[in-house]
């Protein structure tokens, strides 16, 4: 037995008032890529939306993607899309839209399709492999969509639906049927218009609990990170009066001395356009909570008032500290942390929600995880002996036309012996290439498996034909630090120094 566990109630309060953390589970543990000094940082900047607030996933799709379909009928799309079953683990972040050919794919860090659905088909290997094989995916702007933010998965689903249908009833439709780039581009506004015209937004606020998911803990990471002398802004692209609405279901009156929201925060921006806003030259304009304009618009924000718009360059001067001092946490793999690292200097830490259900899986598929591991390693090793005993037995064929020239005994020995190792090497190609068939219909069958355990479609979001996935490689090339949540800094050290893992190259592990 610990000794944590003997101690009294009034040890307890004590060592949590002195700061003292205890170690979080796996799943709850703040993970770095790049060495990163805590007690350097002096500001910490935080989104709102699925950052600091956490949605409840499936009802707020389900709600996005009743809204929206109401729309789309009412531009014209068959009314049986409002009877169709969405599933809501058909989109995984990190998948990338061919608006042209109605696809959607996953990639992994290469660029390489390791799979595809058209529509809500998925795509046969050859198939895919056809399309994609020369084709530069992501290149072409007008042809490719990525999906890199939680609110566009229900559209996704959706566009499923729609390219189903196009296909299979385009009769539905009395004046043709949408291309599927119209579709798209048609699922795509509707989408915006859900959340510009209040639909979402109005659901949200009238009822928060059924919409944002409570955490306990965040009020006291917050407060932890104040009490470390680090200063706290907002910088969030919703608006005063939604904002307000859900930080205050989250923070009002939560901890001693924070009797409102805007209490835990140095600066506050709303509406503030990102990722323009880390590249664009805007001025500050200051609003109430209603967000009705107050006073002139300013180059620099003032502590303790709330605005809307602005610029990354404006709030580093009121911030009056370098770049590197500075570490803002998002969800948007672009817009909060690739955007913020390229062109302000800001440290980033990406906030992924999935997490937590990732570690969980590889936790309770460790062993089969582990078999793949091993199963594709010595695949390889087998495939390199086939390379191998294919060119050995290329090279004996040079060798038997070549002492076909030879007369006598010396020939005739000589080309026995060709044979006899022609045979051998015959035999052993055979052995090897059923032991790889053997290895490959295994691998492929666990693989199935743990893919299909992490997500039933895309498998897991971190990774694809055994590397990292495009959503992964991005995390690794421009995520400071992620975790899937932003009480986990509860139980992190505000001094502490995050060492990264120390990379490596294959001829590294060479013996």
């Amino acid at each position: 037995m610990s000794i944590e566990s003997e101690l009294s109630p009034v040890v307890r309060e004590l060592l949590d008032a002195v700061g003292y953390e205890q170690d979080p589970p796996q799943s709850r543990r703040v993970f770095t890529n790049r060495d990163l000094d805590l007690d350097t940082i002096q500001v910490v900047g935080f989104d709102m939306d699925y950052t600091l607030a956490r949605y409840r996933r499936r009802s707020l799709d389900a709600l996005t993607i009743e809204k929206t379909v109401e729309k789309l009928v009412g531009r014209g799309y068959p009314e049986e899309l409002q009877s169709l079953q969405y599933d809501p683990e058909f989109a995984i972040r990190g998948l990338v839209v061919d608006r042209h050919l109605g696809n959607i794919l996953k990639m992994d860090r290469h660029g390489y399709v390791g799979r595809a659905y058209h529509g809500r088909g998925l795509l046969g290997r050859e198939e895919r492999k056809f399309i994609y094989r020369a084709q530069r995916v992501g290149q072409e702007k007008d042809r490719f969509f990525y999906v890199d933010t939680m609110f566009s998965l229900p559209e996704m689903s959706i566009y499923a639906a729609v390219v189903d249908m196009i296909d299979r009833h385009p009769e539905r439709w009395p004046g043709g049927a949408p291309s599927y780039s119209e579709a798209f581009a048609d699922t795509r506004d509707s989408v915006d218009r859900c959340h510009q015209d209040d639909t979402i937004k109005a659901a949200i606020k009238s009822d928060p609990e059924a919409f944002i998911r409570d955490d306990t803990e965040l009020a006291l990471a917050l407060h932890k990170l104040r009490k470390a002398g680090k200063r706290l802004f907002l910088l969030t692209n919703s608006y005063a009066r939604f904002s307000d609405a859900v930080l205050g279901h989250l923070l009002n009156g939560r901890i001693d001395g924070y009797p409102h929201w805007t209490d835990y925060f140095d600066w506050m921006v709303m509406g503030s356009k990102k990722p323009q806003f880390f590249t664009e030259t805007k001025f500050f304009q200051e609003v109430d909570r209603d967000d009705r304009e107050l006073g002139d618009a300013v180059a620099v924000p003032e502590m303790g008032k709330t605005y809307v718009h602005g610029s990354q360059a404006g709030l580093q001067r009121a911030m009056n500290v370098e770049p590197d001092e500075v570490l803002y946490v998002g969800d948007h793999i672009y817009g909060d942390v690739v955007k913020s690292k390229k062109s302000s200097g800001w440290r980033t830490v990406l906030v992924v929600a999935e997490l937590e259900h990732e570690i969980s899986m590889r936790t309770s598929w460790r062993t089969e995880v582990a078999e793949i591991e091993m199963l594709s390693d010595l695949r390889e090793q087998v495939e390199e002996d086939i390379s191998r005993q294919r060119h050995f037995l290329q090279g004996l064929g040079r060798a038997e036309e070549t002492v076909e020239g030879l007369h006598g005994l010396d020939g005739e020995d000589a080309a026995s012996q060709l044979r006899s190792l022609h045979v051998d090497a015959n035999d052993r190609l055979t052995r090897l290439r059923a032991h790889e068939a053997e290895l490959t219909a295994t691998l492929d069958a666990r693989i199935a498996q743990v893919d299909h355990a992490f997500n039933p479609y895309w498998g897991s979001l971190f990774a694809e034909r055994r590397d990292a996935s495009m959503f992964g490689a991005q995390v690794e090339n421009f995520a400071c630090l992620y975790t899937s949540r932003v009480s986990n800094f509860l139980h992190v050290s505000p001094v502490r120094y995050f060492h990264a893992p120390h990379g490596s190259m294959p001829h590294w592990k060479v013996r």
